[in-house]
């Protein structure tokens, strides 16, 4: 079996495979100090036997030292860490390679194990990230702007009205309050945003492009942006194991 791990700046996930079957999968809040404890309870389950292997997507640097540690006294297996100079199936054509998010790289690499290039991935998360790979198997870049929550926050911490709101999805365009408001607002900005950046990225990459959304909040999209052909929450797992598989 092989354990995946996203390191999130909110969460972190774990999905265990057999073979090419997730068998665990579970979400537990980004710590401040990764523990045995920690660990134990974020996977739930008997340690896994010596022979299996552990790869890491982290975008959390201040913990990976931690991580790769706790890890390796658990398990006694060194974890992989995704980076930028791996085998990864693709070209990262960007100005700076290096600053490639760990969880980028294996999105992109989970969206080679749905489909051929071109695509676009959308991740939505904490922030709101848009890349694309085209046909030649190149990563060309992306977007990035603010998730739902981040917005939420922005909004509350910058006017001196504003509470802060839980997030449901708004049952009408048009608020009747300010709590409404806000949550139609943010709601469909990031619904419009999204479809036209789509819209954008398949000028440059071709109206055959394949659009795959994924994270944590990307439920909240479903049936709500036409342009999507798959919604996929665990890509970046798949992603992980395909870099692995590449990188053994």
């Amino acid at each position: 079996m092989i354990l995946t791990i996203d390191v999130g700046n909110t969460a972190v996930g774990v999905a265990i495979f057999d073979d090419d079957k997730i068998v665990f999968r579970n979400k537990l809040l980004t710590p401040v100090e990764v523990t045995e404890k920690y660990l134990k309870s974020l996977i739930k389950r008997k340690l896994l036997s010596v022979g299996d292997k552990i790869i890491v997507s982290s975008v959390v640097p201040l913990i990976d030292n931690q991580i790769k540690t706790t890890l390796e006294k658990l398990f006694k297996i060194t974890p992989v860490f995704v980076n930028y100079k791996m085998k990864t199936g693709f070209d990262i054509k960007i100005d700076k390679p290096e600053e490639l998010g760990a969880d980028l790289i294996a999105g992109a690499a989970g969206g080679l194990y749905f489909y051929k290039p071109p695509f676009i991935i959308v991740d939505s998360g904490t922030a709101i990230t848009v890349c694309g790979m085209d046909k030649d198997y190149n990563f060309v870049g992306g977007s990035i702007f603010p998730g739902i929550e981040m917005s939420i926050q922005g909004l509350s911490n910058n006017t001196a009205k504003l509470d802060r709101i839980n997030f449901k999805i708004p049952n009408v365009i048009i608020g009747k309050n300010t709590n409404d408001s806000i949550r139609s607002g943010i709601f469909y900005s990031c619904i419009g945003g999204i479809g036209h950046i789509i819209s954008e990225y398949k000028k440059i990459l071709g109206n055959n492009t394949k659009v795959i959304a994924t994270g944590g909040l990307s439920r909240f999209f479903k049936n709500r942006i036409k342009e999507i052909d798959l919604f996929q929450p665990d890509l970046l797992f798949y992603g992980l194991k395909e870099l692995l598989d590449k990188n053994d």
